[in-house]
């Protein structure tokens, strides 16, 4: 037991430097807009570029995990992440910056689906939905680390040093990791030499695709929150970039719990169940952004942080149970390709929400209609979950 938690202790310490820059760029959009001249739409797409990785790699990394190991693919994950942050920071172009976050994205893409699996191999049913809560808390928590510390870095030595520190951090855990990670003795064994047995069963079954759809929403919603709260508050609410980097990183910090405390509700309270905690995520999520249409300039500050916690809570503590249900639909043989395939079509939720709502805020000059909108499309999440037939997970460990 005590080996366990120590792998999932450093597997969560993994994702969160993983997610330091990516994560923390909003926070040092404005500097990064101000150098580059960059338009709203391309300051709010950073978070988009780095999901064109997840895209391309996602399905690919969760099949190269379930064939040729957990630890190489991570460490591959942790190494193209470090390497494309590091070159990023010498990025002279937009162009050139956001073909950089793409290549650093393709190292999440392998790394996300893979340490999931990990954390699945490594804890029981009834402990699963927490302990992949526990690990998703890496986002949020390396987002809260970015948008509190990624500014004052900026501020002092400019966003390129920022850059620079967030892919050392990265490039430490994943040397760390090649010395500290081993497999649980139980779990299945790759097969070397012959094709996966998996990947097809998990491109046939209907219920991991509507799940992988639904949860595209939940994504592309969430990440719109994190691209533009920063700019909201400094250009609508009229607050300083640190002041209002502050708001993210508060969000974050619930993001974090909210994550440990879907998976408790899912294990505990309601014995395994999963798609009603994504349906109470995404109902909270939805009432959120509804809120946020009518936050103006005389907003009191104690709405903006209740509306950044809760936002933070439901809008990004989801994201541990969907990984589960996935994994568990799919059964342990197939469990990092059914991930891989979660994080690849809920990618194209990240990838395509902010410069959607960038495009429709300069499009009608006001962020009121871009909230709402955001809001309505939570209602098409919720249809495709309501067609999951949970009662079909296999997970056979």
């Amino acid at each position: 037991m005590n080996a366990r938690w120590g792998i999932l202790g450093l597997i969560l310490t993994v994702q969160t430097f993983a997610n330091v820059g990516p994560m923390g760029l909003p926070a040092i959009a404005p500097f990064i807009r101000q150098d580059l001249g960059l338009s709203l739409t391309q300051a709010g797409s950073f978070i988009s570029a780095y999901y064109v990785g997840p895209i391309l790699m996602s399905l690919p990394a969760g099949w190269l995990a379930d064939r040729w190991g957990i630890l190489r693919t991570m460490v591959m994950g942790a190494g193209v992440i470090a390497l494309g942050l590091f070159a990023a920071a010498w990025a002279g172009s937009f162009p050139v910056l956001i073909a950089l976050m793409i290549l650093a994205g393709v190292g999440y893409g392998l790394l996300n689906p893979t340490s999931t699996k990990a954390v699945i191999a490594w804890f029981p049913m009834s402990q699963r939905a927490t302990a992949v809560g526990l690990k998703q808390t890496g986002l949020p928590f390396g987002g809260a680390v970015g948008a509190a510390a990624l500014p004052l870095i900026a501020l002092a030595v400019g966003w390129r040093n920022a850059l620079i520190v967030s892919a050392g951090g990265v490039a430490l855990l994943g040397a760390a990791t090649l010395f500290l990670y081993r497999d649980p003795h139980d779990l299945p064994r790759p097969v070397q030499g012959a094709p996966a047995p998996s990947m097809l069963s998990v491109l046939q079954s209907r219920d991991l695709w509507m799940v992988a759809c639904s949860t595209l929403i939940f994504a592309g919603m969430q990440t719109v929150w994190m691209s533009f709260l920063v700019l909201y508050l400094k250009d609508v609410v009229g607050l300083p970039v640190v002041a209002a980097a502050g708001y993210l990183a508060a969000a974050q910090v619930t993001g974090m719990v909210g994550r440990v405390a879907f998976g408790l509700l899912s294990d505990r309270t309601f014995a395994g169940g999963r798609r009603i905690v994504l349906f109470i995520a995404g109902i909270g999520s939805a009432l959120c952004s509804l809120v946020m249409a009518g936050i103006g300039p005389d907003s009191s500050p104690w709405l903006l942080s209740a509306l950044a916690l809760t936002f933070g809570f439901v809008g990004i503590g989801w994201n541990g149970v969907q990984h589960t249900l996935m994994a568990e639909l799919a059964g342990a043989r197939a469990a990092g390709t059914a991930v891989g395939l979660g994080l690849a079509v809920s990618s194209i939720g990240v990838t395509l929400g902010p410069p959607a709502f960038g495009w429709l805020v300069e499009r009608i000059g006001d962020y009121r209609l871009a909230w709402v909108s955001l809001a309505a499309s939570m209602g098409l999440a919720l249809v495709l979950l309501g067609f999951v037939r949970e009662g079909r997970r296999r997970y056979d460990r």
